[in-house]
């Protein structure tokens, strides 16, 4: 449906809360249980942008944008990959390495129930592999006519971050919504500060 209804703080405030696995395409990526991260579609994390493009192609993905963003990095927008009722996907890159996967989902036929059931299910998934997650947003509020709902799980593992959210905007004539799963890598080693990383501000929890 319509993004237009997504004031843009409230659009990035939803897509950069989420991160996990829904059925990799690629076989050999699901994780054991207790194993660390491991990125989307059996990409490696710190793949060269010419490999991660290579395996996007034969996939049958089309690269749709390429972004420049500060601190040499690059975002990608992809469509296409064979994956159930996903959307797009978001593919991160610093310093032309693959750092980060965001994956959006839903179906403009998808009821209430239908996005209910998907998140329950992905969640499941990832707690299965991972254990509990912790809720870090939980909110229904209304902004400029728009009524947001906004829901969002977190899961910290070795290697890097896990994190899952709805977000749904709606006025008397357009109804969006959208389940985002993001997966972010870890910073190399040699890239860590000695001293404690400050936490990542985030969208808080009533």
């Amino acid at each position: 449906m319509k993004s237009s209804l997504l004031p843009s703080t409230s659009r990035r405030a939803a897509l950069t809360l989420a991160l996990a696995a829904v059925g990799p395409l690629l076989p050999g990526a699901t994780p054991a249980p207790g194993e660390g991260l491991r990125a989307p579609f059996g990409l490696s994390w710190n793949a060269p942008s010419i490999e991660l493009e290579m395996a996007l192609v034969g996939a049958n993905g089309r690269i749709i944008t390429r972004k420049r963003e500060a601190g040499e990095g690059e975002t990608w927008i992809v469509e296409g990959l064979p994956q159930l009722a996903l959307q797009r996907a978001k593919f991160h890159l610093r310093k032309d390495r693959l750092d980060g996967v965001e994956l959006e989902y839903g179906k403009a036929d998808w009821t209430a129930a239908n996005y209910d059931g998907f998140m329950k299910s992905v969640r499941a998934r990832i707690e299965e592999k991972h254990g509990a997650g912790a809720q870090v947003a939980r909110r229904q509020d209304t902004e400029r006519g728009v009524m947001q709902t906004l829901v969002g799980y977190r899961w910290t593992v070795v290697g890097g971050t896990i994190e899952l959210v709805y977000f749904a905007a709606q006025n008397p004539m357009n109804l969006f919504r959208t389940i985002s799963l993001h997966y972010t890598a870890a910073p190399p080693e040699e890239e860590l500060s000695p001293a404690p990383a400050a936490a990542a501000e985030m969208v808080g929890a009533k």
